[in-house]
């Protein structure tokens, strides 16, 4: 009996526990089926929650009974939302349009009628929609429906009445009783009955007050309200910011909802209010905390971030100074200041108020996160880490640390710690608008465009407003190749923030991009100014560093005009404001392609730009990292230029560009381009041929190059690049001479060469950066002419070598250096055979050491002195010389639209792999290194003057002069021997432009050249001129249509006098001759920005003429008409 009775007592146990499990399992189903139709209840879902303040709540379709929405919920045809009191929403709707809801607002989700058209409810209250796609969307309202396709409008209901304002694109407001059409800055008004009404539209901001983003300058803690004894309404406050760090802003403020007189309850609350866009309410606790405490540095703080936003900067300025001389040792004010002091540009005192704010408050993790923020825009990306950290430490559920450390990590290539940290911080702070923008530019980083720009849409629905964003947006629109949304996103940019430089700079990059370089021009110049006068733009906020930005092919807007010499005096002036700026070497070696006898130059500029440039897939096109190609000037395949298909974000992905060109003397050439880029790693590999039978006999040229480049970040301060090239040449006598007879008919010359290049980059801090540049080069040679027989002579050459260079970079406000060392290590072995005489083989040796130290000083603000100077240690059979060479050179700007620049300085020409070298270029603006022989000794004395007019005339004029000393060597008579001697030659140069922009789709330009080269008869060099004065005048016209089409004609007048000595060695003879050639081009942009054709005719009256070409590798004057197709596609 006990043990049956056990038995059913655990019988009746088990029952017991059977149904408790299964009611509490029962009601754990019921919760989570719940929760899940709570967060969708349909196939299809309509709409998406993306920002969620406050109390936001749904009923479900079918149901009596409202909801939270909870952040990331999803909604359903026929649900209906509704948006409560100092409460905000933003849902995403199906059709990609972004709804931003405000306070007191109903909608119910209609079901789209079909894919592109959305049909949606507002019964009451305030919805802004954004979108940008040609979508239909019609919003039904009591007394007036909103019919668009792809706009910004707001659409307001109260009362007895609607209101529809458009910001943008088209609207029609229609009802029973009538229609109107809107535009941008219109509004209609409908009342019950009656037909809307247009408005005149006073304020538009007015309309979008309570949509803006108000960053947080006040670091609330409970431990301010603690009190002993304890007070009620400080208890009140303690339970409302916890409350408020739970995201629950319904009891957050329900817990102070009772007025208490202390200002600091109401600088609290004005706050919170703040956070959910109730400005007005918020100006008025502020006033009530200044009447109780009128010094209060916090309330001025709010007021000065209220002005901010409000586009008010001057007010905000003011208003932060207050504050932070009412409450010096309060850390809220200076946090104010610095917003006010970023917003004009004065990052260095934003930084300095930062500083001042921790130091003042250790504890304030709000103020670490912000001082981290203006860091990064420095590129302290280590001590924004640092700083960060701390803020995390002290306080982990601040937004604006994750959103820092999110840009941190994508300033490191760690995108996907980036990405988790952007999303903490909108879970924190739905409301934040940057924390989407880094999610934004993170998501295209790794090469998800489409959701990157969806990103970037919803940060500009949180905050309209703000300038930075539109610029961005404009960015994503623009890769994803929609110029219309582009431009709109620009120009509001501009329109918000006329002072910032970032919308003008890229709307003139798209602007290029579409065929309207005129306009280009003036967006180009507009940023160039807003910019403290540097061509290279440089972001105002750099958190994303703006890669891509940096290298968009500035000098493509000038080279399209032909205005090349303006290009020239930007990019000086960029590479001497920023030695570290790879753009600025960039745009320096594009522009240098306009100039003779500039081939190290740019090549040497175009090797700093690619050991200072971070990973990007900008391919490395191998006609231009390779010098003196003998190719006329415009008959290559691929432009001379950078390459203008770049994007504007770096992002994850293959590209693909293909060149090719046909022509008069059988000329065919071709360049195909494969780059990519993953994360930290990038590629690209190309192949150049070029193939032409030039202009008479033994004329003929064939040319091949293989390129094959990879850059590894190991870390955001260090990377390693090698670089492999091939060329192989074939060619007869090319040069263009006085006399048409004066050639050789069997000269040929074979040229095949390998080279290994490995860089290293390491960048201590901003501004301070260490390059390392090593090449090896195996060259063989081979010269076929004719002295007695036919090709009875043949020189055979191999050189064997290595270039190592070292240099430190150094910039700072005032004061840059550049420094480094460098060693030149070559074996060269000639054979010269005369048949059936005699077979000769001779070896030289060849050291080279340098070193130099450049300084570029800017005092006071308008000069800048560069003083420096090299060594050179130089060894060969024909000259060695130990040589010290002073540089010296200023550049003036008496006034903004004026530079004066003068330069003195020696050089001695040195041996050099592939023409190029770490040292600087230029001093002043005046080119260093020409192709002189190794182991001439120059010096260069130069002046100039370059002026802006206005926004559409430009002129300026530059005159030098070289004083030379060339080795050479010497054959004896008397003893059969070499000896080393030396020769005086004078270079004079003279260069002058006009440049004029009168239509926005017309381009003129005049241009003067002169030069006068005077050579010893003792050595006249391998042409044997020894006096030659050559004046160009080159007349240019550029029509361009955004259609795509563009035309150009180029009249130049040539005027040459030429003395040189007879090849029979008969004493001197001379000659001139003077006559205009006419070049013209049509070209056409395909839409897409898929690539360009171009059909150019050169030398188009076939005129007859003789002339000395002296930069035969770089010809630009042909002796006969001919005509070339060019085609470049991009992908």
């Amino acid at each position: 009996m006990k043990s049956a009775g056990m038995r059913r007592s655990i019988m009746h146990i088990g029952r017991r526990f059977f149904i408790k499990a299964s009611f509490f399992l029962s009601i754990a189903l019921i919760l989570l089926t719940s929760l899940a139709a709570n967060a969708q209840t349909c196939t299809y879902w309509v709409g998406k929650a993306v920002s969620v303040q406050g109390n936001v709540e749904t009923m479900r379709a079918g149901e009596t009974v409202w909801r939270p929405v909870k952040f990331k919920d999803t909604f359903c045809p026929g649900d209906m939302l509704r948006v409560l009191e100092r409460s905000r929403a933003d849902i995403v709707l199906v059709n990609e349009t972004i709804l931003r809801l405000d306070q007191n607002t109903t909608i119910i989700f209609s079901k789209p009628q079909k894919e592109t058209t959305f049909f949606l409810d507002l019964i009451s209250g305030i919805a802004h929609f954004f979108s940008r796609f040609r979508r239909s969307l019609t919003v039904a309202t009591p007394f007036v429906n909103a019919s668009v396709e792809g706009t910004e409008f707001l659409v307001k209901v109260g009362g007895n009445k609607s209101e529809v304002i458009v910001f943008e694109g088209y609207v029609i407001a229609a009802n029973s009783a009538g229609s109107i059409s809107l535009i941008a800055g219109q509004s209609a008004e409908a009342e019950g009955g009656k037909a809307p009404v247009a408005r005149l539209l006073v304020r538009p901001l007015d309309a979008v007050q309570w949509m803006l983003y108000y960053p947080p300058v006040v670091y609330h803690r409970p431990s301010e309200f603690e009190a002993a004894p304890s007070v009620e309404w400080q208890e009140k406050v303690q339970e409302s910011m916890e409350f408020y760090r739970k995201g629950d802003l319904r009891n957050a403020f329900a817990a102070i909802a009772e007025d208490v007189r202390d200002p600091r309850f109401f600088v609290y609350r004005a706050s919170l209010l703040l956070s959910v866009g109730r400005v007005e309410e918020a100006k008025a606790d502020i006033e009530k905390a200044l009447s109780l405490a009128p010094p209060d540095g916090q309330a001025y703080a709010l007021q000065s971030i209220i002005a901010l936003t409000q586009n008010e900067k001057e007010k905000a300025l003011m208003l932060a100074e207050s504050a932070v001389k009412n409450a010096p040792d309060s850390a809220a004010p200076r946090i104010a200041l610095s917003y006010a002091l970023q917003a004009g540009f004065d990052l260095k005192g934003a930084l300095s108020s930062l500083e001042d704010a921790v130091q003042a408050e250790p504890g304030n993790a709000l103020a670490w996160a912000r001082l981290a923020e203006v860091q990064l825009s420095f590129g302290e990306i280590g001590k924004a880490l640092d700083a960060a950290k701390k803020a995390e430490t002290l306080d982990p559920d601040i937004a604006r640390t994750n959103t820092v450390l999110g840009f941190v990590y994508l300033a490191r290539t760690e995108t996907r710690l980036a990405k988790e940290e952007f999303e903490k911080a909108i879970e924190l702070d739905q409301a934040d608008p940057l924390p989407r923008l880094g999610l934004g530019l993170a998501k295209i980083r790794e090469g998800d465009l489409s959701g990157g720009r969806e990103e970037i849409e919803i940060a500009v629905s949180l905050d309209p407003e703000n300038a930075l964003l539109r610029s961005y947006l404009g960015k994503a629109y623009y890769e994803e190749k929609r110029d219309e949304q582009a431009s709109k996103q620009f120009e509001k940019a501009k329109e918000l923030d006329p002072l910032d430089p970032t919308s003008f700079f890229y709307d003139a990059v798209r602007k290029q991009s579409i065929n309207r370089p005129v306009e280009a021009l003036h967006d180009m110049q507009e940023s160039i100014e807003l910019n403290d006068s540097r061509a290279v733009y440089r972001s105002r906020l750099l958190l994303d560093e703006d890669l891509a930005s940096r290298s968009a092919g500035i000098a493509r807007v000038y080279s399209d005009l032909g205005f090349q010499q303006l290009a020239l005096v930007e990019g000086w002036k960029s590479v001497n404001t920023d030695p570290t700026s790879y753009s600025a070497h960039r745009f320096l070696a594009d522009s240098y392609s306009a100039l003779p006898n500039h081939e190290i130059a740019r090549v040497s500029e175009l090797l700093q730009s690619q050991l200072l440039q971070p990973v990007n897939i900008v391919p490395v096109q191998p006609s231009l990292t390779e010098s003196d190609l003998f190719i006329l000037d415009g008959a290559g395949p691929g432009s001379p230029s950078f390459n203008e298909f770049n994007q504007l974000f770096y992002r994850n992905r293959f590209a693909l560009q293909l060149s090719g060109v046909a022509g008069g003397n059988n000329t065919m050439g071709d360049e195909l381009l494969v780059s990519g880029l993953k994360d930290r790693f990038s590629f690209s590999v190309g192949q150049f041929h070029y193939e032409t039978d030039g202009f008479r006999k033994n004329n003929d040229l064939e040319q091949d190059i293989f390129n094959v480049f990879a850059q590894l970040d190991l870390s955001y301060k260090t990377s390693i690049q090698a670089e492999f090239r091939t060329n192989r040449s074939d060619k007869g006598d090319l040069p263009l001479r006085f006399d048409p007879e004066n050639f050789s008919p069997d000269f040929r010359q074979e040229e095949e060469s390998d080279s290994i290049r490995l860089g290293f980059r390491h960048s201590f801090a901003p501004g301070n950066d260490l390059i390392v540049n090593f090449i090896y080069k195996d060259l063989d040679a081979s010269t076929h002419v004719s002295l007695f027989t036919a090709n009875d002579t043949a020189i055979k050459e191999d050189e064997e070598g290595y270039l190592s260079e070292i240099q430190h970079l150094y910039r700072s406000e005032r004061i840059n250096l550049t420094s480094g060392v460098g060693y030149y290590d070559s074996d060269y072995t000639t054979g010269t055979e005369v048949l059936p005489f005699f077979a000769e083989v001779s070896k030289t040796d060849v050291r080279h050491t340098n070193m130099y130290v450049y300084s570029n000083v800017k005092y006071p603000d308008n000069f800048t002195w560069t003083v420096g100077g090299s060594a050179d240690f130089f060894d060969d059979d024909v000259s060695n010389r130990d040589q010290v060479n002073p540089k010296f050179g200023f550049t003036w700007n008496p006034i903004s639209a004026t530079t004066l620049r003068a330069a003195a300085f020696r050089v001695l020409k040195r041996s050099l792999l592939s023409n190029q070298t770490l040292e600087p270029t230029q001093v002043a603006g005046f080119n260093q290194f020409f192709d002189d022989a190794n182991g001439t000794e120059a010096w260069r004395y130069g002046i100039a003057l370059d002026q802006k007019f206005t926004r559409d005339l430009y002129a300026g004029l530059e005159i030098s002069k070289r004083d030379l000393t060339v080795p050479f060597e010497k054959y004896q008579v008397s003893d059969g021997t070499l000896s080393s001697e030396t020769a005086d030659w004078e270079e004079h140069m003279s260069r002058a432009y006009l440049y004029w922009t009168p239509l926005k789709w017309l381009a003129a330009g005049a241009e003067y050249r002169y030069e006068h080269l005077k050579r010893d008869e003792k050595f006249p060099g391998g042409e044997l001129f020894t006096d030659i004065k050559t004046h160009r005048l080159p007349l240019s016209i550029k029509v361009s249509h955004p259609s795509g089409l563009s035309a150009g004609l180029v009249a130049t007048y040539i005027n040459q006098e030429f003395e040189f000595i007879a090849p029979d060695f008969g004493g001197t003879e001379s000659g001139s001759d003077s006559f205009w050639i006419m070049d013209g081009s049509i070209s056409y942009r395909f839409p897409g920005r898929y690539g360009i054709f171009t059909i150019e005719g050169r030398n188009l009256f076939d005129k007859k003429f003789r002339f000395q070409d002296t930069d035969p590798s770089n010809p630009t004057v042909y002796p006969e008409r001919v005509f070339f197709a060019k085609l470049t596609f991009a992908l």
